[in-house]
């Protein structure tokens, strides 16, 4: 930027040192109009000879109309005294002003016409010379009579004609000057050209391409309003362009609206829903129509009106972007202060309100490259400052504009290189917010992240205030205290361990603060977990790692937090190793069952038994289903041992359809199952492929609240109740209870857990449980099943209160598939 900057200031100074240099023209010229104030006029009515206009009588008073627009044409007469006697003097005549449609000169020598040139606009010029050096009139007074010089103009557009008498060495150095002045004008247009065109190639924005055809418009502007047109272009083409001249200031004027809607666009300046954005271009449309059918000076006023909207319009959008934090829109200020100074200069000088002269002619262009070279540093900081907001997009969290994981891994380790180098101590502190998921069931995803966008927002602020605690920069200049590094899970790091437990506890009071959603005040539910650098990780990487492992080790009995240990790391390699395991043997499917019977209590009879999955690894030997499922959902793999599990229990059962026809099983699935959204299709396809009937199988399916409100279970659930599956809440009473489960799942049992059936007599409130469910269960009709029965006493309390099936160690334990038809046929010939 200081580089920028730098040449841009340079380029200044080198415009200035031209101007200044222009401006030194007028010491060294005779200025006709300011030593007589006003050339003796006459307005021509009717079309006039060169020689019949030298006989009429010319009036100063005339002067100052012919300046304006006019319908007439207008001449002047200039009248020098003969020269030497003998000698050949030659003036030149110079004018600054190069858009007058029709201009001629012709020479007197008393009555004898000897030179005739013509210098309009939309004239063919003669006797050009090789170098074009501009309007520059060579008078050759003759020694022996006075010298006329007439000058007739006509044209729409004002008469202009501020002129300097200058002798043969002044005129050479006015051409030298004039060479330089538009030489250095068309290199930098044109160097500005290239370089912006090299820019748009590389930046491909989509603004870009209304600046490049705005440095081209300047460019042509400037060829006509300076007169170094007829330098670059034929007579044609020149001619043409001065005819059209106000659909070329349009045009410009258009595409410096359009580049100023698309350079602002990004901080929504102006409003996409504003009029102007919407229906701006019919400005310019209505104006482009008014060419066609009005006077020039008309177009000039309505152009005007033009000039005066984009001024209001472009300065309010540019000041309301900065203001807006858009550091970029500084050099468009600054570039729209030169363009509107410059447009103002070449209005006023239209107007003839302020006299044109070597220096006002030059500041035009001068402020024009001025602005072309603003916008230019306007795009490139743009360009650094996207460049900055993507890496901001790549490093924060769109919602809550915290860091995020790819700043964790990608940015932290340079903002800690040093505390790591000097292994200095600190701390990173995980906090998983659990309940998320249950709030996107509840309340659906969006409500459920705004609610953890607002208390996330709650903890980054109270953060702010916690002293000890690392402070992360972000490329926006601002910083913060707290990391979202997944959509639930928040992290911070302590730079002073020995005050991480107080630091904690600052924490947990923001996350056990009520949040009231929908007039319902509710508690986040959230696990923490802290690891120590240098001394339990050396590197970021493994500091989160074992955070996330110290998190997943809390269970809630003893708080919400826990701190990282090496024991928790060894349980952490057996789950690994667990989960390793256990992916082989569903693979090779060495998984196995037992059955457990059911009991109806009121006959004492089998009427069916409850699948138990079973693993036995070679390596590990016997592993409990209370330590496998829960790590099996962790990781993805429920799915593949679900389906296993019902393609062995449906072969076996098609291959004793006799024995168990008059029986069910009962299957138990994860919750997890239900939400895949082909789970009800497979299962159907399976026990289609088997030929068995739907109605002898109960699937049994864990309580949860993740059911609530969810399309894909209610599909599942209908598809398997219309298949003829019954279906059974298990467990009901723990975990996410909730009787809206009875309802939605379509439930034809509910399981009573044995937590609340093995403490029936040691836990009062256990009977007034039990006997409550017994009694939904009857008002509901579906049927009460309950688990845990361990004795008698248990059994006959169940049967008094008319409990209608029991499972349990009293009556039978599980055992294998060929134990329990053995047991069904030993039943039957009972």
């Amino acid at each position: 930027m200081r580089w920028g900057i730098w040449r841009m200031n340079s380029c200044i100074k080198l415009l200035y040192l031209l101007i200044v240099l222009l401006a030194s023209q007028a010491s060294w010229s005779y200025d006709i109009q300011t030593d007589t104030n006003a050339f003796p006029t006459f307005a021509e009515k009717t079309p006039l000879t060169p020689k019949e206009a030298l006989y009429q009588e010319y009036n100063t008073d005339l002067y100052e109309s012919s300046q304006d627009f006019s319908d007439h044409a207008y001449w002047h007469k200039i009248t020098f005294p003969r020269a030497y006697p003998f000698s050949k003097q030659t003036f030149y005549l110079e004018l600054d002003y190069y858009v007058i449609e029709e201009l001629d000169f012709y020479v007197f020598h008393d009555t004898q016409l000897v030179e005739h040139l013509s210098r309009g606009a939309l004239q063919d010029w003669n006797k050009l010379s090789a170098v074009y050096d501009g309007i520059l009139i060579p008078i050759t007074l003759s020694p022996f009579n006075e010298t006329h010089l007439l000058i007739r103009k006509a044209g729409e557009s004002p008469l202009l004609t501020p002129m300097h008498l200058l002798n043969s060495t002044e005129a050479e150095f006015s051409r030298q000057h004039k060479l330089i002045f538009w030489t250095a004008i068309i290199s930098c247009l044109v160097i500005l050209l290239a370089h912006n065109a090299l820019l748009f190639t590389m930046l491909r924005q989509a603004g870009f391409i209304y600046y490049l055809g705005l440095n081209a418009l300047v460019f042509i502007a400037l060829s006509i309003i300076t007169g170094f047109s007829r330098w670059l272009f034929n007579e044609t083409v020149s001619q043409w362009l001065v005819a059209n001249i106000f659909l070329i200031f349009g045009v410009g004027a258009w595409l410096l609206f359009r580049f100023s809607v698309h350079f602002l666009r990004e901080v929504q300046v102006p409003s996409p829903s504003s009029f102007i954005a919407r229906h701006g271009d019919w400005v310019f449309i209505l104006f482009f129509l008014s060419i066609a059918f009005f006077q020039v000076k008309t177009v000039a006023i309505l152009f005007a009106g033009i000039e005066v909207f984009l001024f209001i319009s472009c300065t309010y959008w540019g000041i309301k972007a900065f203001l807006r934090g858009f550091i970029a829109v500084r050099f468009y200020l600054f570039s729209w202060f030169f363009l509107i100074l410059g447009s103002l200069i070449n209005t006023l000088l239209f107007w003839k309100l302020i006299p044109i002269n070597d220096f006002t002619e030059a500041i035009f262009p001068a402020f024009s490259i001025i602005q072309l070279l603003g916008f230019s540093f306007a795009l490139a900081d743009k360009a650094k400052q996207s460049e900055r907001n993507r890496q901001l997009q790549l490093l924060t969290d769109q919602s809550t504009g915290l860091p995020n994981r790819s700043f964790y891994f990608d940015e932290l380790p340079n903002q800690l290189q040093s505390r790591i180098k000097n292994q200095n101590p600190m701390a990173l502190v995980i906090i998983d917010i659990i309940n998320h998921h249950a709030l996107s069931q509840a309340f659906g995803p969006a409500k459920a992240d705004a609610v953890m966008c607002e208390l996330m927002q709650d903890i980054h602020l109270h953060l702010q205030s916690i002293e000890g605690l690392k402070a992360f920069h972000l490329p926006n200049k601002t910083h913060t205290k707290l990391i979202r590094m997944t959509a639930k899970n928040l992290a911070f790091i302590s730079t002073t361990p020995d005050l991480l437990e107080s630091q904690i506890q600052q924490a947990q009071k923001v996350l056990e603060h009520p949040t009231l959603l929908n007039k319902i005040q509710f508690r986040h539910q959230y696990k923490m977990g802290s690891a120590l650098f240098p001394s339990q990780a050396n590197n970021l990487d493994k500091l989160y790692q074992n955070a996330l492992i110290a998190h997943n080790s809390v269970t809630f009995s003893s708080g919400n937090w826990a701190p990282f240990t090496n024991e928790l790391k060894s349980d952490h390699a057996q789950q690994l190793t667990i989960i390793t395991l256990l992916r082989e043997d569903i693979r090779n499917g060495k998984l196995h069952y037992h059955v457990q019977p059911q009991v109806c209590l009121r006959t004492n009879k089998i009427i069916g038994g409850e699948v138990l999955l079973r693993w036995h690894n070679e390596q590990l030997g016997p592993v409990s289903p209370a330590e496998f499922v829960p790590l099996a959902e962790q990781a993805g793999l429920i799915y593949p041992l679900t389906e296993m599990l019902f393609e062995k229990v449906f072969a076996w059962a098609s291959q004793h359809q006799a024995i168990i026809k008059t029986t069910s099983l009962s299957l138990n699935i994860s919750a997890l199952d239900l939400l895949q959204a082909n789970f009800a299709q497979k299962v159907n396809a399976s026990i289609n492929t088997h030929q068995l009937i739907p109605e002898q199988f109960t699937i049994e399916i864990t309580e949860t609240s993740m059911f609530h409100n969810n399309d894909i279970v209610n599909n599942n659930v209908e598809e398997l109740y219309a298949a003829g599956f019954k279906l059974s809440i298990d467990d009901f009473g723990i975990g996410y209870s909730s009787m809206l489960n009875l309802v939605a799942l379509k439930t034809n049992e509910l399981k009573i857990d044995q937590f609340f059936v093995m403490g029936l007599f040691t836990q009062k409130s256990n009977q007034y449980l039990c006997q409550n469910m017994i009694r939904l269960c009857q008002q509901l009709n579906i049927t009460s099943v309950a688990e845990g029965i361990e004795d008698q006493q248990t059994l006959q309390t169940l049967k008094d209160w008319n409990c209608e099936i029991g499972q349990g160690y009293y009556l039978y334990k599980p055992m294998t598939p060929d134990d329990y038809l053995r047991l069904l046929e030993n039943s039957i010939c009972e």
